[in-house]
């Protein structure tokens, strides 16, 4: 698979059905005691992000066996920087795509995160569509900045006696792939995504945007207005800041004469 840089993050240039592939082939592959794959859902926000924070370097970041183009944030500063995408890849998408593939593959499945109740209804909701799907495990660990390592270490216990295929966190961006990223090395399943938003929505927690509004791409403005005290910063401060970037990466490449 190519890969597109954009702003020093190597986004892999798939569709849905690739990414998919790319899952099921890291699962296939992956041996015992081997850490676990990372799969980067990545967006403008995460970009922004790593800019302040230590522990997300391009290095660990890059590290990932598959990164993904969640919003169009990102298609746009592709065709911008004249390296275009094939097609966005959500988190939410992926995550419902690989669940349907999941009922006749039985591959396994862990919950991480959000709130108390939220990964349950996920459960029961994922279960209701496709009753042959193998859940095996759902944990909402207490909400703080950083585990203790007593419960880091259970939360690790539970995943690998698990024996999961994939671990789905939502924990929020940027503590769900700083979490992933620290602890990776002592997770033995296969794949490991951070999947931010996507437990909320699949529980029923929060409403997504009609599929109109998606193609319209104002999904970012549907969700802004559920959480605009939450989420104006990230859309209209991180807006600016990521263009600022996006510049200064087109800048850098006609010096180079790229």
């Amino acid at each position: 698979m190519s890969k597109i840089n954009i702003c020093g993050i190597l986004f892999d240039n798939v569709t849905m059905d690739q990414a998919i592939s790319a899952m099921e082939e890291k699962i296939k592959n992956h041996k015992n005691n081997e850490s676990s794959g990372f799969l980067f859902v990545a967006n403008q926000d995460i970009i922004n992000r790593m800019q302040k924070i230590k522990e997300l370097t391009l290095d660990g970041l890059n590290e990932a066996f598959l990164t993904i183009p969640d919003g169009y944030s990102i298609v746009y500063a592709a065709k911008f920087l004249k390296t275009p995408l094939k097609e966005r890849v959500t988190g939410p998408d992926l995550m419902e795509k690989f669940m349907e593939l999941s009922n006749s593959k039985s591959y396994k499945h862990f919950f991480l995160g959000a709130k108390e109740g939220v990964g349950q209804k996920l459960k029961d909701n994922f279960l209701a569509k496709y009753p042959q799907i193998k859940i095996v495990g759902v944990y909402s660990p207490p909400f703080c900045d950083e585990f203790s390592i007593e419960e880091n270490q259970k939360i690790i216990d539970m995943i690998n006696n698990s024996n999961t295929d994939v671990l789905w966190v939502s924990f929020g961006c940027p503590k769900q792939e700083k979490w992933i990223l620290q602890n990776k090395d002592k997770i033995k399943t296969p794949i490991s995504v951070g999947i931010g938003a996507a437990f909320d929505f699949h529980s029923g927690n929060l409403k997504r945007a009609p599929k109109w509004v998606q193609n319209l791409r104002m999904e970012w403005f549907y969700r802004f207005l559920q959480e605009p005290k939450r989420l104006w910063k990230r859309y209209f401060v991180g807006g600016f800041n990521f263009l600022t970037l996006l510049l200064k990466e087109k800048k850098y490449n006609r010096s180079r004469g790229v």
